[in-house]
Order: structure tokens, then sequence, then C-alpha cells
């Protein structure tokens, strides 16, 4: 989404106003989803759902007809409504009741620089002279199907046989009629995966040309980096919620960069699925750079990860060397880093921890292995030199190597000390050294300190930030004071 976003600022930065985004398409197929990540990619944007214009539930079951129909929503006002946009008032937007089948309340809705209007409809002939860039988002049927049945079944209480009915007239019969056209004119074409991955498939020519520069064109790499642990709930899966929460916690205490997967993530214990899942949910609730570690003991895995990486949404990997197989040959390691990188097109960052793989990374591998930087957890001081970027990977001794030539740090213990933290972040890069080595003594104090429990000591510390944060860590890791 980030491409797609800068793509949009840019071919708009000359126009002054509001920049009305449509997303259409069939229902099922993410576009709730690809408007909340886009919204938060463009950050100065606001999102009106369309939904909430439905026209009441018992006139649709008289006529006969459903969501896509253009006599089931209030074109009029929604009309109106852009209108409003375009002139960048403020209006009382519907709220739909779905217990009531109608709108039975307003709310205040004020445009943005992009306002993103979300919804079947959007797309539709009517709208086209208020609209400055329209979205078509597509799947293949069986999608549309899965995702409508698993939404109308679990959150509006319908039967399987009339979520099933329901997709029949609404996305196989209505929509087939009135809105499949509406893709033709529409200036981007997303398509919707099987497991709910999103891929720009094609783009105008006018705003083709300004993707190339678009992809990577943020991304800088450096200063602080937070690995965030991940919560289990008391079934041993994965706390979503409690994962978004410390997501937002960190992005609102200024945090800009973070490491998914990383080894404060116990990456070692996760499956795959629940290491692409830490990825799908920090891309969708966290605005700023995503590195995603695909340490992985064998290279097809490895490869898999950063092909997640590529798809979701990351900005850069980390590769760490293969693990269990010790002090591999520099040829095969060589070798391993090559292919990973030839798999994806995002960046590559070296990851050193032979404490824990048996692999160490040295100043050769790093002249024969093309990559954006590295991270090194193994305190290696003769790497520096041999990269462009070196991240140190502790949360002490931060300013010696930023003094020494370390562009940026990786720390652990700013999961749950964001503020001092950033606050460190700001020092060292303003040059005021003596008051970052203050600072610096000061989180020493505070930090729980680096030792084998530090994983759940760090969660120990997040259940005191955020009420509710779950300490477990799973097996052969124990609880901290264990």
């Amino acid at each position: 989404m980030k491409a797609l976003a800068s793509v949009l600022q840019r071919a708009f930065a000359d126009r002054p106003g509001t920049v009305i985004v449509a997303i259409g398409g069939p229902g099922g197929t993410g576009k709730s989803t690809l408007s909340h990540d886009l919204a938060v990619a463009l950050q100065a944007a606001a999102v009106l759902p369309l939904d909430d214009y439905k026209t009441p539930r018992h006139v649709r079951a008289e006529k006969k007809i459903y969501g896509p129909h253009p006599e089931a929503n209030e074109l009029a006002l929604i009309g109106q409504h852009l209108a409003a946009i375009r002139r960048h008032e403020p209006f009382e937007r519907p709220v739909y009741c779905r217990d009531a089948g109608r709108a039975r309340s307003s709310e205040r809705f004020t445009p943005a620089r992009f306002t993103i209007v979300d919804g079947e409809v959007s797309t539709y002939p009517q709208f086209r002279e208020w609209v400055d860039f329209a979205i078509f988002v597509d799947s293949d049927w069986k999608t549309q199907l899965n995702t409508r049945v698993e939404r109308d079944v679990e959150q509006r209480g319908y039967s399987t046989d009339k979520a099933i009915a329901t997709f029949l007239h609404s996305n196989l019969r209505e929509f087939a009629t009135y809105g499949a056209d509406s893709k033709r004119w529409a200036d981007a074409h997303i398509y919707c995966h099987d497991d709910y991955r999103l891929e720009l498939e094609s783009i105008a020519d006018p705003y083709y040309a300004l993707l190339p520069d678009a992809i990577g064109a943020d991304l800088q790499i450096g200063g602080l980096i937070v690995p965030p642990p991940t919560p289990f709930d008391d079934r041993d899966r994965i706390d979503e919620t409690a994962l978004v929460r410390h997501l937002e916690f960190l992005a609102s205490h200024g945090v800009r960069r973070i490491l998914v997967n990383g080894t404060t993530a116990e990456f070692f214990s996760l499956l795959p699925r629940e290491r692409k899942q830490l990825l799908v949910l920090a891309r969708r609730y966290f605005p700023g750079i995503i590195i995603f570690n695909t340490a992985s003991d064998s290279l097809a895995q490895a490869i898999e990860a950063a092909r997640w990486a590529d798809d979701y949404g990351a900005d850069a990997i980390a590769a760490m060397t293969p693990y269990y197989y010790a002090e591999a040959s520099e040829d095969g390691i060589v070798g391993f880093f090559e292919t990973l990188s030839a798999s994806v097109e995002i960046p590559m960052f070296l990851y050193n921890f032979p404490r824990h793989t048996g692999n160490a990374l040295t100043p050769r591998i790093l002249s024969r292995v093309p990559h954006a930087g590295i991270k090194d957890s193994g305190r290696e001081p003769s790497l520096m030199a041999a990269t462009d970027c070196y991240l140190a990977g502790t949360s002490l001794g931060i300013v010696d190597a930023m003094r020494s030539g370390a562009r940026g740090f990786v720390a652990a213990q700013a999961a749950h000390l964001p503020d001092l933290y950033v606050d460190l972040e700001a020092l060292v890069a303003r040059g005021d050294l003596d008051d970052a080595d203050a600072l610096q003594s000061e989180i020493a104090a505070k930090a729980s300190g680096r030792r084998p429990g530090e994983i759940a000591c760090i969660k120990a510390c997040l259940s005191e930030k955020l009420q509710g944060y779950p300490t477990a860590v799973r097996l052969p890791l124990l609880p901290c004071g264990a």
C-alpha cells in the first residue's frame, strides 16, 4: 500500500483541495481492509463507508433487491455528500444500524486531503464526475463466497444457506449486472488472493510512470528499531488484540521502525503460519517501516518467508545464517544469501547472531554478498567497516556503537521503554552524546537486563504498561522469575 499511497501523493501533489479515491468491487474482496490500509499509508486521509447509505432493509426485501442494486442505495444522498467533499465541507453522514435494518443516526464527517469512498457502488458511473482516482478490487468467486459466508454467519447471524443465497443474488447476479462494468474505467486494479493478500495487478499509464520511483522511495533504515515480542493467550495462540495494542503503543510513542519475527518475538517457537500472521497484523496496524526476519534452518523456508515479506508489504527482510548445521562453509553461506536475495525485490539486511546459529558472519562474507546493511547481535566490531549500514543489536552500549559509526540500533528493551529510547535516538541524531550517555545510564537502571529470561521479563514489564498484556512464553523459555 505504501507504493500506491506514494503514487497518489505524487500524482496529486500540485492539485489543491480534497482528492476523492473510490474503492469499489464485489462484496468479499477486501475493500474495507484496503481502505483502512491505504488511509494509514496516506496519513492525511478519511474513509467514508458507503454501506451506511443502504436503503431500509424492509424496502429491499419488498423489492427483492440486494446491496449492489442501485435502488438499494441512497445514490442521490451519496452524490450530495461527494459534492460536499469536493467543496471540502463537513456534513452529517448516516450511520446504519444493522439491528434496525436502516440508518438511525448520523455523525459528523470532515473531508481530509485524501477522502476514500469505500463501497460496492463507489465506482458506479453515477459518481465518475466526482472521483479523482478509482480502484477496483476483484477476486475469484470462491474467495468472495468464503468471505461473505464467514462474515454473514459470524457477524450477522445468518444461516449458512441464507449467506450462500445472498452471495448468489448479490455477487453473481446484481453486481455482475450493475457494477462489473465499472472495472473498465478504474485507474488501478487490485486482486484479492484466496489467502486475502491484496496485489496490485495493473495501474493506468499516467500513474505507472510514478510507480517505480515510489517503491522503496521512503525507506530509511537507521536510528531506533524495536523488535516486538509475540503475546500468547491462555490457549497458546497469538493474542492479536494484545499485539495490535502494543503496535499502537509503540507508534504513539514515536517509534518509526520495527523488526517483526525477531528473536524477541520467539520466532524459533512459531509455526510458519504464525510468522506470517505477525507480518500481516504488523503491516495493517503499524504505520512505519517494517523489517521481517526470515530466519530458518532451511533455504526453502527462508525463501517462503522472504516472499511473504515482499507480498505483504514489508520494507526489507533480515536474513540470518542457517542454524543447526554449525560451521558451514563460507561458500555455502554465501550461496544461501545470494539465492535468498534473488527471490525478492525488497532490500536484504544480514543478521549476525553466531551464539545461536553457530555460523558467524565475517567481513569477507559481507564483501561477497550484496546487502543493504547488517544487524549485529554478535558485537563483532570488524563488521562495521565491511558494510554501509551497521545496526547494533543491543539495548545497551548504544552510544559507543553510534560513536564508532553505527547507523542505528535494534533494542529489545524499547518494547516497553519506547519513550526513553526515542529520546535517546533524538539525542544521538543531534550529536548530544554526553546527554545520550546520561540517558543510557538511566535506561540501564530501568531495563530488565540481558539474561536468559529477557524475553519473559520484557513481557512482564509490558504487562505493567498495557493492562491485560499476557506474560506467557513458550517452552523452553520460562516466565520471568521462574
